[in-house]
């Protein structure tokens, strides 16, 4: 008789699994939306700053560089002060503020910015950041945040006394959190793209395919010659000289064509929270497995701890039978390493 897997009801595992995109695939999407210009990233900034305000959940005494800030500000604001006389401050914490400038970023433009603490402080909610620096690698102040600390959550509390060994509970962390807009632009970087006779597009995602379609498709759109794929990350783009003191515009032209994508089949793992992340549409050749933790009924006779696969099967409806046998989050993705470690899995395994 032929051999099959009896699958039961459906319970969802313990560790979330994502159906995603299917494996191999082809999607219509614009060239702008895949790849980037070369030389055209966001850079990362950083700065030290102080959050006030806080209701007492900010840095308690022995975080010495909160109270060495506090004195170092108030004496550039002509107020004399020392350290032993901030013993009672709680409503201020030493942070980091970090932020992305975006390409092609000009002076006056608002960023996004998120704060750390970096002390002792319990949480930054309601407080607000004072005006920070934010300096690049090479020491230089490319913007300067301020304003109200939002950290998207809140701490649970009852109107009423709490009993002893109570602790409040929290939602989200409040130790970081963000100000929208609160970054603005001082200094930008330009590449000075107007002076390109090359652009050159860096692919998201590489791959082979998709970097000669997009060559194909901005000969078609443009002429032919006009995009050369250089290997499976960029494509190099001549521009014309109708366009020439104009890239920009130029670029707008390219970032709209569509062209079709190839998805390549990837199962992302995440082994600390049991997350596993997959196409649906993944292949698996005929296998045989053993697995301590598997019972499987062929035929209405019991395998302990082995099972066949058939022909044809999806990576989805193996962890359908796999939940419905059982088996825990850990096993498959024991088992979904150990098919790729045996040539019968064509996709990715990427842990992380």
């Amino acid at each position: 008789m032929k051999k099959k897997i009896l699958l039961m009801p459906l319970i969802f595992l313990l560790g979330l699994f994502i159906i995603g995109a299917a494996a191999g695939f082809s999607a219509a999407a614009t060239i702008g939306n895949i790849t980037s210009i070369y030389g055209a990233m966001s850079n990362p900034i950083v700065g030290y700053g102080l959050v006030t305000g806080l209701d007492g959940t900010g840095d308690q005494w022995g975080v010495n560089v909160t109270q060495q800030s506090i004195v170092t500000m108030l004496s550039k604001l002509g107020i004399n002060t020392n350290e032993a006389s901030l013993y009672e401050i709680r409503d201020t914490a030493a942070v980091m503020v970090t932020a992305e400038l975006p390409p092609f970023a000009v002076p006056g433009e608002r960023i996004n910015v998120t704060v750390s603490s970096i002390g002792n402080a319990q949480s930054l909610q309601g407080g607000v950041l004072l005006m920070t620096p934010l300096k690049g690698p090479n020491g230089m102040v490319y913007a300067l945040a301020q304003g109200s600390v939002s950290t998207g959550g809140s701490v649970a509390s009852e109107n009423v006394m709490p009993l002893p060994g109570y602790v409040p509970v929290s939602q989200n962390f409040q130790t970081s959190g963000i100000i929208d807009n609160g970054g603005i632009v001082e200094k930008g970087i330009s590449i000075g793209l107007n002076t390109f006779s090359v652009v050159r597009l860096i692919l998201k995602n590489p791959n082979f395919t998709d970097s000669s379609r997009i060559a194909a498709a901005i000969n078609a759109k443009i002429g032919k010659g006009t995009a050369k794929p250089m290997n499976s990350t960029s494509i190099s783009v001549a521009v014309p000289s109708s366009y020439k003191d104009n890239v920009a515009q130029f670029m707008s032209v390219i970032n709209a064509i569509d062209v079709k994508t190839h998805s390549k089949a990837i199962i992302v793992i995440n082994e600390r929270s049991g997350t596993v992340v997959m196409g649906g549409n993944i292949k698996i050749n005929p296998v045989a497995i053993s697995n301590r933790n598997i019972t499987l009924k062929i035929n209405k006779k019991r395998v302990p701890n082995a099972f066949y696969l058939k022909k044809g099967l999806t990576v989805t409806e193996l962890v359908k039978a796999l939940n419905a046998v059982g088996a825990s989050t850990s096993s498959i993705i024991s088992i979904l390493e150990s098919i790729k470690a045996a040539g019968a899995l064509s996709a990715e395994i990427k842990i992380i």
